[in-house]
C-alpha cells in the first residue's frame, strides 16, 4: 500500500473551497484527465453528498467513486468502486480555516492492483493538478467574480 498528503492553502473560505471540491461538474475544467463527470446516484444532502457515486470519464477509462463521509465544510472522504487496476484508493479531504483562508489536506490510500505497476506517482500527479485548479477556481470566486454556471 502507498499512502501519501498532499497539503496546499487556498485563499478563500472553507466553505467555498469544499464547494468548490465537490462539484463534480466542474471537474473536467479543473482535471483535463477528466473529459466529463455524472452523477450516477444522488448522495445526501443531495447532490454530492454521503453515498453519491460519482462517474468520471477519463481519457481511456471510466471511473467510478462513492462519497463514504461528508462534513462540510470540514471533510469528505471517498473511494474508487471501478474504473482502474486498483484494489483500494481511499482519499480523506480535510478543509481548516487559517488566517490566509484554507489549509487543505488531501490524504490517500492507494493499492495497485498489479503490483509492478507504479500507483502513487500518477495518483499524486493527477490530485496535486486536481488541487492547483480547484484553489485557483475558488480564489477567484472567492474574489467576487461570477461563477461559471454549468448545466447539471
Amino acid at each position: 500500500m502507498s499512502e501519501f498528503t498532499i497539503e496546499d492553502t487556498v485563499k478563500a473560505k472553507p466553505e467555498t473551497v469544499f464547494d468548490v471540491y465537490l462539484d463534480h461538474r466542474g471537474y473536467a475544467d479543473l482535471l483535463k484527465l477528466i473529459r466529463t463527470a455524472e452523477l450516477e446516484q444522488e448522495g445526501e444532502p443531495p447532490p454530492n453528498g454521503l453515498g453519491a457515486i460519482r462517474k468520471l470519464h477519463l481519457v481511456g477509462a471510466t471511473v467510478r467513486e462513492e462519497m463514504t463521509e461528508y462534513e462540510r465544510p470540514d471533510r469528505y472522504s471517498y473511494r474508487m468502486l471501478s474504473g482502474l487496476p486498483l484494489d483500494q484508493f481511499d482519499a480523506t479531504v480535510s478543509f481548516t480555516p487559517t488566517d490566509e483562508g484554507t489549509s487543505v489536506s488531501y490524504h490517500v490510500k492507494v493499492v495497485g492492483a498489479v503490483k509492478a505497476l507504479p500507483v502513487k506517482w500518477p495518483s499524486e500527479e493527477a490530485i496535486r493538478m486536481f488541487m492547483k485548479s480547484a484553489a485557483e477556481k475558488a480564489e477567484t470566486r472567492e474574489a467576487g467574480e461570477p461563477a461559471r454556471t454549468e448545466p447539471a
